[in-house]
């Protein structure tokens, strides 16, 4: 009895988890470049995918699909986890990224096989955290339009990932804080840069922040101490802590992150190719974003663990006015944050200047919403340098 051939794409396709062996094919794959606003860029990972994924999970899980026939890495995607405090508990939660597919695999039945995996994979926890930022359009089209295998999106909210190049206008900002309740008196706090005696007091302050932000990654800052790879690219004294009295209210970390993640230009439309030069020139009062050369990779700093009562704007914006000074003495200028629309905090984005980032935060599960468990008093919270 003759057996019926199976479509070449399903016959030739394996999944697998990634290994060490697979590094390369990956950063390619993640590499892959994406046009926005007239600028080709490039998400690189270099030296390594794995050394770079490091920050973002405790547990890995990185997954290629591979064409036996032509030997070439196609498609991969990650969905590791890490212990972050969920309703106030520390447990473990998913996080999936990274979803890439060559360009000339696409619409292929990839998808279809890459769901039939993450199935058989996403147990313990069995819903994984997304995030999927407006301009990703192939992420969208794979997870959000329900299609065959692929598990069901459940929406949480919008976030805005803001990569801040200036605090904007004082005396607006001073107008609405005086109109906003529950604000620190300024003249109460005192900073200074974090030590190791301050460890066990930063812990607590995570454990605290917990009463009023749901997702916040469990961090041992002891490991920050010992230079874990959780921590990859900070270090104790890149943290900034904020005291009223012997309370610590406030705190957060000046990342740089250009060891391990880089944002590379590989080409500019004509137009910008052209005024680049002056647009570079005229930042000090655009406060723009300044633009690299040809090849070169986008500076900026990432803001770890940036905190305080959600209430709190008036010691959030005197947090961020530091996070930006501190960046542009280190010649940066340049600070990123992620705020979920819920976030109290986030009103204060709309005096900023900056290149801004809408996404949509959401869960996929194959065994049905996990939102109606989580508590909803609860403002979810986005690790900016971990996403």
């Amino acid at each position: 009895m003759s057996k019926t051939n199976t479509p070449l794409a399903e016959n030739t396709l394996i999944t697998r988890e990634a290994t060490l062996a697979d590094d390369q094919a990956l950063r390619d794959l993640i590499a892959v470049p994406m046009t926005t606003k007239g600028i080709q860029i490039s998400f690189q990972r270099e030296p390594s995918y794995f050394r770079a994924s490091d920050i973002v999970y405790r547990h890995k899980l990185h997954v290629v699909i591979e064409d036996t026939e032509s030997q070439k890495k196609v498609a991969c995607y990650s969905n590791g986890y890490r212990p972050c405090y969920v309703d106030r508990n520390v447990q473990n939660l998913r996080y999936a990224g990274d979803l890439r597919v060559d360009h000339s695999y696409r619409g292929k039945s990839l998808v279809k096989v890459l769901g039939k995996h993450v199935k058989d994979t996403m147990h313990a926890p069995n819903f994984s955290q997304m995030i999927i930022f407006d301009d990703n359009h192939a992420a969208r089209a794979a997870i959000q339009t329900g299609k065959t295998g692929m598990p069901d999106y459940y929406d949480e909210g919008l976030i805005e990932t803001l990569s801040l190049t200036d605090t904007g206008a004082k005396r607006k900002i001073t107008a609405f804080l005086k109109q906003a309740a529950k604000q620190s008196d300024l003249q109460e706090i005192r900073s200074c840069i974090a030590e190791a005696k301050h460890v066990a007091a930063m812990n607590q302050f995570i454990s605290d922040m917990a009463e009023f932000y749901n997702f916040i990654p469990a961090y041992n800052f002891e490991e920050l101490a010992q230079g874990h790879q959780y921590f990859s690219g900070i270090k104790l004294s890149d943290f900034s802590l904020y005291f009223k009295g012997e309370k610590l209210v406030g705190m957060f970390g000046l990342w740089d992150q250009h060891s391990i993640k880089q944002t590379k230009i590989l080409h500019y439309s004509s137009v910008i190719g052209v005024f680049r030069p002056v647009y570079n020139l005229l930042t000090p009062i655009t406060k723009g974003m300044r633009l690299p050369k040809l090849g070169d990779s986008i500076q900026y700093h990432v803001l770890h663990t940036l905190m305080c009562h959600p209430q709190d704007l008036a010691l959030h914006h005197k947090m961020l006015e530091d996070a930006y000074s501190k960046s542009k003495q280190q010649g940066v200028g340049v600070v990123s944050f992620t705020l979920s629309h819920e976030d109290p905090r986030y009103q204060l984005n709309q005096f900023y200047k900056g290149e801004r980032l809408t996404g949509m935060h959401g869960f996929i599960s194959y065994e049905g919403d996990p939102r109606p468990h989580f508590d909803k008093n609860l403002i979810p919270y986005l690790e900016v340098g971990r996403i």
